[in-house]
């Protein structure tokens, strides 16, 4: 009970403070403007997704994976274009999946397509120009892992023929 009469007057020191501070009681001077702090837009970048999409993984379950573009053709598109992709045990790799894709949902990413074709889970999920293509291999006989890839690639990234079935969604 004491907690909650404590709590009444903070409430009440605060209703006076600001009535006061606002020059509603009996305060001759105006009131000061509250500093005014523009919400500058922050870009959406390479480096921002492949973050959001490193901590969201390893919050959903998935071990610790990697962002290698060896191999891979060289030019401008690598700059919009974000992989991510993990070996993850068998036996909890769909869930850890799931999860992550649930993370992305939490973090207003849209799912905007979901389906599964044979031995793979597809997830494509959007936001702030960026699309997230999201994969989940359940091939067996490659070992006791399963592979997830995530992969952020920014809407109009205009990615080599020769890779762009391997980020984009099939449907």
């Amino acid at each position: 009970m004491r907690r909650r009469g404590t709590a009444a007057a903070a409430v009440a020191v605060a209703v006076f403070t600001t009535t006061a501070g606002c020059g509603l009681v009996g305060d001759s001077e105006s009131a000061t403007a509250p500093a005014s702090s523009p919400d500058p837009v922050v870009p959406y970048t390479r480096e921002t997704a492949a973050g959001e999409i490193t901590s969201l993984a390893l919050a959903g379950g998935l071990p610790a994976g990697g962002m290698a573009m060896s191999g891979l053709p060289k030019g401008g598109w690598r700059n919009c274009v974000a992989p991510w992709t993990t070996e993850a045990p068998a036996a909890g790799a769909a869930d850890a999946f799931e999860a992550t894709v649930m993370r992305l949902r939490q973090h207003d990413w849209e799912i905007v397509s979901s389906h599964a074709e044979k031995d793979i889970t597809y997830r494509t999920l959007a936001k702030r120009g960026w699309k997230i293509y999201a994969r989940y291999y359940a091939m067996e006989g490659f070992g006791p892992d399963r592979i997830v890839s995530l992969t952020a690639v920014e809407d109009g990234c205009a990615l080599p023929e020769r890779i762009r079935g391997d980020y984009e969604d099939p449907a």
